[in-house]
């Protein structure tokens, strides 16, 4: 009997020190060096630095993402940086080309926990904060400071808020911000870029957010905004995709002009937008095809063609529809 116990304490006084480490003990993540900015994009996010390797996040025009190292890989530089997907508010350590981003440093911006401290209620919380992802973006003002624009949220939240932090004399302090529902997974706005499409130095804030009338009527829009007066100001919103078959029209029957059809019961729209030149001016071009389609049929019975520049008036853009 002795013998055993004596063997047992033995066992207990050898086992491996890493048999007793608590999660406090884990290793913590790399801090960031500095701050990778997206002037002209997009650029891909990859998990290796290899351009052959499949992207891990599209990072949008005006992206700001923190970085963490560079090292030279197929005859170039690559830069490894936490790149976040909106849509989902997931971060991944990632690798993107030095050369399509800008480096600046790292004092110029707060860090993600200082930015919940400024926003304080539920994101002091422990739990909210370590699971909250911050996709960053940098919108200019003129001769104003850029303002620094966050996505924010988590998978685990009910709710992302789209937040507007502005600089003062004593730094950035929060400004004006909206809230978008996180429902199946999706985060509410799917895709973020900045674009200077009035060409007076004053970026646009463009979104892509899906929405949700009900059961079979539901789509995507794009959405233009810009900072005026301390608060978002929306000048276009249009559907890229729009599928209302929550139910059929007795008879199918076109509208004039084309575009009205958008969203009527019983169409399946999807378009796209890229942005004409006029002068200063960036106008948005939509394209795409309306589906016309009948009870119990599953392909359409008719497909329309859309083609539209959404002018500048000097106040919006002209409506699509």
């Amino acid at each position: 009997m002795r013998l055993r116990r004596l063997s047992l304490l033995l066992a207990i006084v050898t086992l491996p020190l890493g048999s007793f480490r608590t999660r406090g003990a884990e290793k913590k993540p790399p801090a960031p060096t500095g701050w990778c900015y997206v002037a002209k994009g997009p650029v891909d996010a990859k998990p290796t630095p290899s351009e052959r390797k499949k992207t891990t996040v599209h990072l949008g025009r005006g992206a700001l993402a923190p970085s963490f190292e560079v090292k030279q890989a197929g005859g170039g530089n690559w830069t490894r940086v936490r790149a976040v997907d909106p849509a989902k508010l997931t971060s991944e350590m990632s690798w993107v080309d030095s050369s399509r981003v800008e480096s600046l440093p790292l004092n110029q911006f707060p860090l993600d926990a200082d930015l919940l401290k400024l926003l304080g209620g539920t994101y002091l919380d422990d739990f909210t904060a370590a699971s909250t992802a911050i996709a960053r973006f940098l919108l200019r003002q003129g001769d104003r400071e850029p303002a620094l624009v966050c996505f924010l949220g988590s998978p685990k939240l009910p709710q992302a808020r789209l937040q507007v932090f502005l600089r003062s004399p004593r730094g950035f302090v929060p400004g004006p911000f909206l809230e978008f529902p996180f429902a199946e997974m999706q985060a509410g706005i799917t895709d973020l870029e900045i674009r200077d499409l009035l060409g007076d130095g004053n970026e646009c804030l463009i979104t892509r957010e899906g929405f949700n009338l009900g059961m079979e009527n539901h789509g995507v829009n794009m959405v233009i905004r810009r900072l005026e007066a301390g608060a978002f100001r929306v000048l276009w919103k249009a559907p890229l995709e729009f599928s209302n078959l929550a139910f059929f029209p007795p008879k199918l029957q076109t509208l004039t002009p084309t575009e009205k059809n958008i969203g009527v019961p019983g169409t399946v729209t999807k378009g796209d937008v890229e942005f004409r030149a006029r002068g200063r001016v960036s106008e948005p071009f939509w394209k795409g095809k309306i589906e016309l389609h009948a009870f119990g049929r599953e392909e359409p019975v008719e497909t329309l063609a859309v083609e539209k520049v959404c002018a500048w008036d000097g106040t919006k853009f002209a409506p699509l529809q």
